[in-house]
């Protein structure tokens, strides 16, 4: 690769933008396929006891990375403006700065981490030895801790809007893992070694990711000299995201702890599975969303609140098409799917799934205000929002949970969105930055929810006659993006939304 004198190599963020997303999609393609195939394996030579550990020790560790929240969001947008005027010392003195504070999260976390091990006996309800679980762990512990060895090199990747150089880096080191996953479970069947595998390739792609960003980024950022710059609006704007993103973590990332604690570590095996699924197709969303928001970050730097306005509007169409699909599709064919993958004993009843694929649906019909509200640094104004959040969600999912199971702590989710984030966040984007009232939006969310229920009752209609098996299920597919198209297409064909998305697509 040859370097080049400014960051990005200087390309327009919108092919910058395509770029990521073609990459990001390529690289996720294999990601997941690989990785369907590596459950598959696991199932086959370990039981779901084990994935349900996995599953639970990673929330946890995701739980406990608390500290760190708030400051990959801070360092990505600090980095905005001087990636934008190529101001190489300013980026320089950054990177060092996060690095230095990253390294020492990584010990704290470590330190937390081997801290709540006594805790164990009252979260992990399963027959597995209590000795043996500990070590899976500590695995697992060194593994998340390893990960922030290069997460302010990623920070820079992202400001230049170059996440596709992280995307096939992490391609290439999932290759490796689900080699050394087949070997290992086939030849040992140790799930012990299984977790030395993934220490082994996230330590390899540590490396690769440290060489190609030292050959990619510009000899002037490499001979740079450290400037002063104002840590408080730092430190502050680190504080703001870390109380919003706590939250957020705390919503997303209990889940499991809570089933285990209320249903059965084995009830946390099969929600992994319907994780996996909804992860693999929650990542081709959020490759998306990434690039956006560096996109869209730079854009605040430089134009108006119209130009912002009319992209929301856009992105507003975009995300509710997505959104209903997915929300569609998972209800109708997910157990449909997990049954062709691993068989029925794996399935869970069709109102867990339902609220599942509910779940998914108000989360990404949410993701313009997120992209817009992080790109704009709206990080003060909302940082009590999804701790508030957190805490409703923790206390609907104990009650709901105990009544309800597993179908009762994704509803607490559910509701605890509803109630907070949904009307909050929007009034404060619209109010902060598009200068217009909130109601815009809301008609135009109540319009998207208006058709996604009609596509919803259609597609239940017409896929009720299919029955089940590998091509069944393909056709089903294929039947709910084309109902969801009809209607969300024939709806809006003459709205600005639509022909905001030709010019984007002439352009090309």
């Amino acid at each position: 690769m040859n370097k080049n004198n400014q960051f990005g190599k200087n390309e327009s963020r919108t092919k910058n933008a395509m770029l990521n997303l073609i990459f990001g999609y390529l690289s996720q393609i294999g990601i997941i396929l690989l990785s369907f195939i590596g459950r598959k394996i696991f199932l086959i030579f370990l039981s779901a006891d084990y994935l349900g550990i996995n599953g639970l020790f990673s929330n946890i560790l995701t739980v406990l990375s608390f500290a760190e929240l708030g400051l990959d969001t801070a360092l990505v947008y600090s980095l905005y403006k001087p990636v934008a005027d190529n101001d190489y010392n300013m980026v320089f003195s950054l990177m060092k700065y996060f690095k230095k504070i990253y390294m020492i999260l990584a010990c704290l976390i470590f330190c937390i981490g081997i801290a709540i091990i006594p805790l164990f006996k009252y979260i992990v309800n399963s027959d597995l030895p209590l000795n043996y679980l500990i070590i899976c762990y500590l695995l697992i512990l060194i593994n998340t801790v390893l990960s922030y060895f290069v997460a302010h090199k990623v920070a820079l990747l992202s400001a230049c809007q170059m996440q596709r150089v992280q995307k096939t880096v992490l391609l290439f080191t999932n290759i490796i893992l689900q080699i050394l996953y087949i070997i290992v479970l086939i030849i040992w069947k140790s799930y012990i070694l299984y977790l030395c595998a993934t220490i082994i390739s996230t330590i390899i792609g540590n490396v690769i990711l440290s060489v190609i960003f030292n050959r990619i980024i510009p000899d002037s950022y490499q001979n740079a000299n450290i400037v002063m710059f104002d840590k408080k609006s730092i430190i502050s704007r680190i504080k703001s995201t870390f109380f919003y993103k706590i939250g957020a973590v705390l919503v997303s990332n209990t889940d499991n702890i809570l089933i285990s604690a209320l249903v059965s570590t084995y009830a946390v095996g099969l929600y992994s599975n319907y994780y996996t699924v909804i992860n693999s197709i929650q990542s081709f969303i959020a490759i998306m969303t990434a690039s956006l928001i560096s996109g869209v970050g730079n854009l605040a730097v430089k134009k108006t609140k119209k130009v912002q306005h009319e992209l929301f509007d856009m992105f507003l169409l975009i995300y509710h098409f997505i959104s209903a699909v997915g929300f569609i599709g998972f209800y109708l064919v997910f157990n449909d799917f997990i049954t062709l993958w691993l068989g029925k004993q794996f399935l869970f009843e069709k109102s867990v799934v339902l609220v599942i694929a509910m779940n998914f649906y108000l989360t990404n019909i949410l993701n313009p205000v997120y992209i817009f509200r992080e790109a704009n640094g709206l990080f003060q104004q909302t940082k009590y929002v999804m701790l508030i959040r957190a805490f409703v969600n923790l206390l609907l999912s104990y009650f709901l949970g105990i009544k309800f199971g597993v179908a009762g702590i994704f509803l607490a989710t559910a509701v605890s969105l509803v109630i907070t984030s949904f009307w909050y966040e929007p009034k404060l984007l619209f109010s902060k930055v598009m200068h217009d009232t909130v109601w815009h939006y809301y008609k135009k969310v109540i319009k998207y929810l208006s058709i996604t229920i009609v596509s919803f009752v259609i597609c239940c209609i017409v896929c009720s006659y299919f029955g089940e098996g590998f091509f069944t299920l393909i056709l089903k597919v294929i039947c709910i993006c084309c109902i969801n198209v009809i209607l969300f297409l024939g709806i809006n064909l003459k709205t600005p939304e639509i022909e905001k998305i030709k010019t984007y697509i002439k352009r090309k």
